[in-house]
C-alpha cells in the first residue's frame, strides 16, 4: 500500500509544483512497472486549529492509481491563517496516516517546515512500528524551518527524511521502488 500525506498550507503553494512532479514521477512508475499495489490513501493536512478532525482529510481511499494520481495533482494548496506561523500540523497528519493504513504501506509525507504536535512522536513511532510501516517525510524544495529545531530530529525518529531538492527524484524513486517491490509484490 501507498500513502501520501500532504502539506496543504499557504507555505507550500509555491512549492507544489515540486510535490506534483515528484508523485506524478511515482505514480507513472507505478504504471509503466505495473507493480502490484492494492491500496493507495491520499490525505491532507492543514492548520486551522488544534483540533486534529479540522486539519486533517482523508482525500481519497482507492485502488485505482490513476484516480490517485488525479487527486494528488487536484489538492489545493490554502489556508485560513497557517495558524499564523511558521509550523505546521505533519505530526497530527502523519499520525492519521497511520492510523488508517495497511500494515505495511509505504507512507510519503511533504512538508516544507517544522510541526507543533511533536508529543505525538511516541504514538507515531509506536505504530509505524506496530503496523511494520515505512515513513518517508519528504521536505520540499527548501526546508524553511530552523535546522537546530526540535523538528527535525523528531521526523528522523518517525521516519527517512529527505530534501527533495537534494535527493533528486530518480534516487527518491528507487527508494519507493525498493519498498513496493518488497511489500506489494
Amino acid at each position: 500500500p501507498l500513502v501520501f500525506v500532504i502539506d496543504t498550507t499557504k507555505s507550500v503553494k509555491p512549492d507544489k509544483d515540486s510535490i506534483f512532479n515528484l508523485t506524478s514521477k511515482v505514480t507513472a512508475r507505478i504504471m509503466k512497472d505495473r507493480i502490484n499495489i492494492p491500496r493507495y490513501q491520499l490525505f491532507s493536512f492543514n492548520d486551522y486549529g488544534r483540533e486534529i478532525n479540522r486539519n486533517v482529510k482523508l482525500e481519497l481511499d482507492t485502488d485505482n492509481v490513476m484516480a490517485f494520481d488525479r487527486a494528488t495533482s487536484n489538492l489545493v494548496f490554502e489556508s485560513y491563517n497557517g495558524g499564523r506561523d511558521s509550523k505546521e500540523r505533519m505530526s497530527q497528519g502523519l499520525l492519521v496516516a497511520l492510523q488508517n493504513a495497511s500494515p505495511k504501506s509505504l507512507i510519503v509525507v511533504f512538508t516544507d517546515n517544522g510541526s507543533k504536535d511533536l508529543n505525538l512522536e511516541e504514538d507515531i513511532v509506536r505504530l509505524r512500528k506496530t503496523k511494520e510501516c515505512e515513513v518517508f517525510i519528504v521536505l520540499t524544495p527548501a526546508y524553511e524551518g530552523k535546522f537546530n529545531g526540535p523538528s527535525l530530529p523528531s521526523y528522523g525518529r518517525m521516519g527517512k527524511v529527505f530534501l527533495i531538492n537534494e535527493v533528486g527524484a530518480d534516487s527518491f524513486l528507487r527508494n519507493v521502488e525498493e519498498f513496493e517491490e518488497s511489500n506489494c509484490l
